[in-house]
């Protein structure tokens, strides 16, 4: 995954974040990443195509209007981020 394109995943499926600054987003990617490194550590094929956030992937799949993504992206990988969402407010409460 190419977290310099994360800002732009987190924008198009989290409107609320919206105003975050890109280095904030970028840095949060960085983690969203070791995440999923760790927990597909043994499978990085099953990951590859749902980690993928490459623009020309994404708009690929929107132009085509592809069934199965969400803006474009894997519906995994949302469910994945909600998933480690949850973790880090577990792990870090305010």
């Amino acid at each position: 995954m190419n977290t310099q394109h994360f800002p732009h995943f987190i924008r198009a499926n989290y409107p609320d974040l919206k105003n975050e600054t890109n280095e904030l987003l970028t840095e949060l990617g960085g983690e969203f990443k070791k995440y999923l490194e760790e927990r597909f550590a043994d499978k990085m094929d099953k990951l590859e195509p749902i980690w993928d956030i490459e623009p020309k992937t994404i708009i690929m799949k929107q132009v085509c209007k592809d069934p199965f993504t969400m803006n474009g992206y894997h519906p995994a990988l949302l469910i994945l981020f909600s998933d480690f969402v949850t973790k880090m407010r577990l792990e870090n409460p305010l």
